[in-house]
Order: structure tokens, then sequence, then C-alpha cells
């Protein structure tokens, strides 16, 4: 039973709830959703934790027990088991691929990120970006790396928003350049990966 007061498990956002549930399902062995909604009935937490269980099964981090004749029998799945592992941030991180990628990033890192591969993940998005900004910018094949973000993106570069202000020019570029400058390398993903889960 989440012992928690009833003002904060209603504060909590319905994801960071979710998780706590399921924490505590693994912890008390809890098989019967039933009988877990009703140890924690009192309202109007009762309410919220019928929630976070609705969000669990939406995820597929909770299942119906197969063979069970009662359709409260549930059990915690793989993927249940995984996100308690991984914690919030990375089921947030999954969560945010779910609104949509780019299709040359969809169907190269997607699988990667859900295995857990990111420094991968990220090596393989940064290049589909320095392949799709040499292709956009019409600079040759020997333009790689930071240089060709800097060339395409510079104040008159074929990139560059003609409609923005010199600033916000400059401001693309500096992004592009310092993104493909750090995360491009080897090391880079890894300690942007741990800046990204300490969000």
């Amino acid at each position: 039973m989440l012992d928690l007061p009833a003002d904060i498990i209603q504060a909590l956002p319905v994801d960071e709830r979710a998780l706590l549930v399921l924490r505590d399902l693994v912890d008390t062995s809890e098989w019967n959703e039933h009988n877990y909604l009703m140890t924690n009935s009192r309202e109007p937490v009762g309410r919220s934790l019928a929630e976070a269980m609705a969000w669990l099964r939406g995820h597929a981090f909770i299942a119906r027990t197969p063979g069970q004749s009662t359709r409260d029998a549930i059990f915690v799945t793989a993927c249940g088991h995984e996100a308690l592992r991984q914690g919030l941030a990375t089921v947030r991180a999954a969560d945010a691929l779910e609104s949509g990628l780019h299709p040359l990033l969809e169907q190269r890192v997607r699988r990667q990120f859900l295995l857990g591969e990111y420094e991968q993940t990220v090596f393989v998005a940064m290049k589909a970006v320095e392949v799709r900004v040499r292709s956009l910018s019409g600079l040759g094949d020997a333009m790689v790396g930071v240089p060709l973000m800097t060339h395409a993106f510079r104040e008159d570069g074929p990139l560059a928003d003609p409609d923005a202000v010199p600033a916000e020019r400059q401001g693309v570029m500096n992004l592009f350049q310092g993104a493909y400058a750090v995360l491009r390398n080897l090391t880079g993903p890894r300690l942007m990966v741990h800046a990204l889960c300490e969000l």
C-alpha cells in the first residue's frame, strides 16, 4: 500500500504516480487489481490510483493474467519490470517518441532507443542529420561534421532562413554546430544521455 499523503499522491503526474503503483504491485506481490484499489480506496486517492492503473494497462506495464477466472487478476509484464529498472526518464523519452519522428529517423533509431542502445541511437541519428543537411544544402561529400553545419547554416548559407533576424540565424548555426560537435563524437552520446536522464 502506498504510504504517501493523499495530497502528494494526487499532485503527482500520472506517469510518476503509475510507476509508484507499479513498484508497489511488485513489492507487495499483489495480483488482484480490484483488491489493490479497494485497499487504497479512500477518496480522492482511490480515483487517482485507478487512473494510474489505467495508465499502466495502456502502456502494457500490467496485463490480465491468462488462465484466471477473475478479470481482476493482473501481473506486471516484462515491459513493466523494464520500466522500473530503467526509470521514469526513459519511460517519458519512449513516450515522446510516440509523437512521431522524421521518417528518416523513425526507421533507423526508434528500435535502438527502445532496446536501450542510447549511444548508438544518438550516433545514428546524428549521422542521418548530417546526410540530410548535406543533401538539402547541396554541399559536396567532402564537407562533413562541424564545417558542414557551419557552411550550411552561416549567414549566407544555403539553409539559413532569410526571413530570420541575424541573431536567430547565428543561433541556428550554433545549435547545429554544437549538437554535431558533441553528439557525433564517440564519447559525446554517453555524456549527453546521462545529462538528459537527469532532466
